[in-house]
């Protein structure tokens, strides 16, 4: 597995603080976005941090950053506004940067909300869209998402900030409809059930990555 090493990506409001882990199969990136600022979400959140050793695993760089206002990364929260250039501002440095062909980006929460957000504007530099948890009742889901790249939902049933039943009504309107994951009494940041969500993860990104 990779070690992760401290850098600031340059944003929109100035220095984003991340954390990136390189690893061999250097052309094929997992993006991360954290769970709600306002509500103690960073990019060191127990969800996040499945979903980077889940990649790690599997050989593939990562890259988690803190949203605008977030720990050392400059500005102020912006309500999902700037949020979402400030994952096209990473998602730029990823490629141009780093060297990232494909993109899997990955969200938790508010953090899936930004990347459902942010997804369409850049189908084609995408692989995979995979939301865990998407907080649908707190953005404009959209009811259409692109053909381009396959969509992944993960949720617990018993989900004590996102309501269940949203997410599933969303998942069944919305087209293409995403593969949907659902953890019988899974609360929402997952305990006692991470290790389950990370082979869920590692089955999806081997799925895209061999497609």
């Amino acid at each position: 597995m990779s070690i992760e090493q401290s850098m600031d990506i340059p944003g929109p409001e100035g220095r984003l603080q991340a954390l990136f882990g390189d690893a061999k199969q250097g052309q094929v990136g997992v993006l991360v976005c954290h769970p709600h600022p306002l509500f103690d979400g960073t990019m060191t959140n127990k969800v996040v941090s499945t979903v980077v050793r889940s990649a790690a695993k599997l050989d593939l760089p990562t890259l988690r950053f803190n949203f605008r206002g977030v720990g050392r990364s400059e500005g102020i929260h912006d309500h999902g506004r700037g949020e979402q250039d400030d994952v096209l501002a990473v998602l730029d440095y990823a490629q141009q940067t780093l060297g990232w062909q494909r993109v899997l980006l990955v969200g938790f929460s508010f953090g899936a909300g930004m990347a459902c957000l942010v997804a369409p504007k850049v189908a084609e530099r995408l692989s995979g869209l995979f939301m865990i948890a998407p907080a649908v009742h707190h953005f404009a889901a959209p009811s259409s998402l692109p053909y381009e790249f396959e969509t992944f939902v993960y949720m617990g049933d018993a989900d004590e900030v996102v309501p269940f039943d949203d997410v599933v009504q969303w998942v069944e309107r919305v087209v293409p409809m995403p593969e949907f994951t659902i953890y019988s009494e899974g609360g929402h940041f997952f305990h006692g059930r991470l290790a389950e969500l990370g082979s869920s993860l590692q089955a999806d990104f081997q799925h895209v990555l061999a497609s």
